[in-house]
């Protein structure tokens, strides 16, 4: 039975007590390790992935061990060898994180909440409508809310994905590949690393991708053309910079997203209440490869350290991103009992996003008396717009599932311009500031223990959305919020076994909202995190586990007055429980096994009467897993053979769920992935196969639901030199 909060809250306070005043003080050496350092750590083999998480995490140089907060982390053991090409294959090792709506770009559910890979080596500055990972080092997926040190804007109170990318090398080298698959896959990669000086002060890297693919339905087709150059100079022994962008141009249909019908009807029989009931063509989309969404997006990112002494480290960091896209966007609802589509579209004219931050860190290691202190101040600008400019089609027609109408062939682009010329357009832009300061102290009072202790302000300044037709603004407001953030570890057996715990806090941002001429102004919605656990690892490889237990309590979520519906208030609540176990280990040279389960319990206790007392859509399914193992042998001195296998569990996962509409989910599935390569001096070959069984399933969010991809094989070739 899982711990309850009442329990968990005593027991942590009584361990942060008990360990500080009945452990002997001792002195501990210092940590030399610079924040300027990390750069050059990611390639050293002796730290961890989860070692260079908590560098991300904690913006401090501490280790896993250190560290009181978890974190899932995609490297080199579960990437290499697989054809990953995606940050979504990558993402479906990470313990608890299941695939939520697809919509153009994938959305992923965290400990019942979702989110999407939104950070870049920590800050805002993820590529629009990219699912690119050719650049990419590390994926992490920070447990928790972590609003302490990554703020509100596109942070989910279950956890955030932030990215690692690839930095210049000090060595010369090229790397080459191409790829071809089932469904029309083609893609070609070039990466080039090389110092650019005598001094090699001076590094450059470079990767560039052109990857083309279709659907496995009759419709859908991706093209995308991804560069991304870095480089680094050593100006002098204290001074480094660091300067990378991505560019992305991309031409896609979305992904086809399919509303099912209320399953509870008013008079008559239920409608199906769950996806294998559907009577869908499996390989049909429902639209046409003339509905484009077109994209371009450009994306920098600096960093500046400076070593003012051996004890304190000045870190700048900056990003400025801009994605323009237009096209067409398609949604269908199942209708008239699930037997027909209703197919809507809205053509963009244009959708611009633009994100610009500036982030100052202070970081120092200094003593207090005889404890270690690892101290992070900072500062953050943050600033965001969106902009839109779009005509609705409305339903454009309805097909009907079961028979052919020659009707349903007209669908295409040429017909919704000629829908839309005669409707209203939507012009609307939508900018905002953030301001923020944070301080995190680690706090080391003897070997064993280490205590973490953060707290961050933040201001919102939303401008509203301004009608660019009207010149009219609207839902322009302010807030600020406090998030603290209390954590600690204790070595149970010295950087083997370590228990930790951590309260933790997140928030986000409302905006105002009317009602018969009343306008309603909000606070920020919170969730607060409780979390205790285990992590082991042994050297060597031989172990490496984290087993968890948290709970998110979720509040001043808006709900309507019970006694007047045309009216609000913020009273909302609601919780996220659950268990995560996540195990990798080396037990025999060459044979690397990973596994991972999650269980989460969520509820709605306070909310509209529809839904109180039920388990919220979008939630994690309440049971998800991941497993793989890969095995390498050497044939001789200049040629060795791979094979690895891995898959996952997805439990069911409710899309519709009140007490109004009934309750409407997709059914469990388990995929299969096994993949086999061959090493011959500077040449690879890899043979993959993604949803070996090919097995029918269908995932979701939003209230939407897509089909999963069918068997995917990829054949590659690389070179390296």
């Amino acid at each position: 039975m899982l711990l309850n909060t009442r329990y968990l809250r005593p027991f942590l306070i009584f361990t942060l007590i008990f360990t500080i005043f009945t452990s002997t003080v001792q002195a501990q050496s210092r940590d030399t390790l610079l924040p300027k350092q990390l750069d050059s750590v990611f390639i050293r083999s002796h730290f961890r992935a989860k070692d260079k998480s908590s560098f991300q995490s904690a913006r401090i140089n501490i280790r896993d061990y250190e560290n009181p907060q978890v974190t899932a982390s995609v490297g080199t053991n579960l990437t290499k060898n697989r054809n990953y090409f995606t940050q979504t294959s990558m993402l479906s090792n990470a313990t608890g994180v299941t695939p939520s709506w697809a919509g153009v770009a994938p959305y992923f559910t965290i400990r019942g909440f979702r989110t999407r890979s939104n950070f870049r080596n920590g800050l805002n500055a993820y590529l629009q409508y990219s699912d690119e990972n050719s650049n990419i080092q590390q994926l992490d997926v920070i447990k928790g809310p972590s609003g302490t040190l990554f703020g509100g804007t596109n942070m989910a109170f279950g956890g955030l994905i932030n990215v690692l990318t690839a930095i210049p090398l000090d060595s010369a080298f090229t790397n080459f590949s191409l790829a071809a698959g089932n469904n029309a896959l083609h893609r070609t990669s070039i990466e080039v690393n090389t110092p650019l000086d005598s001094g090699h002060k001076a590094l450059f890297r470079m990767f560039g991708t052109y990857t083309s693919r279709r659907s496995f339905q009759d419709q859908g087709l991706n093209k995308n053309l991804f560069l991304a150059p870095s480089f680094s100079y050593q100006l002098t022994p204290d001074l480094k910079i660091r300067m990378e962008a991505e560019f992305l141009n991309r031409n896609t249909t979305n992904s086809p997203l399919f509303t099912p019908a209320n399953p509870k009807t008013a008079a008559g029989p239920d409608n199906v209440q769950y996806s294998r009931g559907l009577e869908l063509d499996y390989r049909k989309s429902y639209t046409d490869n003339s509905l484009l969404w077109k994209t371009s997006s450009l994306n920098f990112y600096g960093k500046i350290s400076y070593a003012i002494s051996s004890n304190w480290q000045s870190e700048t960091n900056f990003a400025s991103t801009y994605s323009t896209s237009n096209g067409d966007y398609q949604t269908n609802l199942l209708v008239n009992n699930n037997a027909a589509v209703a197919r809507k579209v809205l053509r963009y004219e244009a959708e611009d996003m633009s994100n610009n931050q500036v982030q100052q860190n202070f970081i120092g290691n200094f003593k207090v008396g005889n404890w270690d202190n690892k101290l992070l101040v900072g500062l953050d600008y943050h600033r965001y717009s969106y902009a839109a400019n779009y005509r609705s089609a409305g339903y454009v027609d309805t097909v009907s599932i079961a028979g052919h109408s020659a009707a349903a062939n007209l669908f295409n682009a040429d017909l919704v311009r000629n829908i839309v010329l005669s409707k209203q357009p939507s012009n609307s832009v939508a900018p905002q500031n953030a301001y923020s300061a944070y301080v995190s102290d680690v706090i080391k009072p003897n070997d064993a223990l280490t205590i973490m202790l953060s707290a961050r302000y933040d201001r919102l300044i939303n401008f509203g959305t301004r009608d660019v037709l009207t010149a009219i603004t609207t839902a322009d407001y302010k807030q600020s919020s406090i998030t603290p953030k209390i954590g600690l570890t204790y070595q149970l057996i010295p950087k083997t076994v370590t228990f930790f715990g951590n309260y933790m806090r997140g928030f986000q941002n409302i905006a105002p909202m009317s009602s018969n001429g009343i306008l309603y102004n909000f606070k920020p919605q919170y969730g607060s995190q409780w979390e205790s656990g285990i992590k082991i690892a042994v050297p060597n490889n031989v172990l490496d586990l984290t087993l968890s237990y948290y709970d998110i309590s979720v509040s001043n979520t808006v709900t309507t007055d019970p006694n007047d519906a045309t009216k609000y208030l913020q009273r909302g609540k609601q919780y996220s429980r659950g268990v995560e176990l996540d195990v990798q280990t080396e037990p025999l040279q060459n044979l690397f096994l990973h596994a991972g389960t999650a269980y989460n319990n969520s509820k709605i206790t306070v909310g509209d009467a529809a839904v109180q007392g039920l388990r919220p859509v979008n939630a994690v399914p309440k049971w998800s897993a991941t497993w793989y193992a890969s095995y390498e042998v050497s044939v001789d001195k200049v040629s060795k053979w791979n094979i690895g296998f891995g898959g996952n569990y997805v439990g069911q996962d409710l899309i519709i769920n009140s007490r109004n509409a009934g309750s409407f989910y997709t059914n469990a599935y388990t995929l299969c992935n096994g993949n086999i390569g061959y090493t011959y001096r500077q040449l690879q070959c890899r043979f993959t196969a993604e949803n070996l069984f090919n097995t029918h399933y269908y995932y979701g969010g939003r209230g939407f639901i897509t089909a999963g991809s069918l068997r995917q094989c990829i054949l590659s070739m690389g070179l390296h030199f």
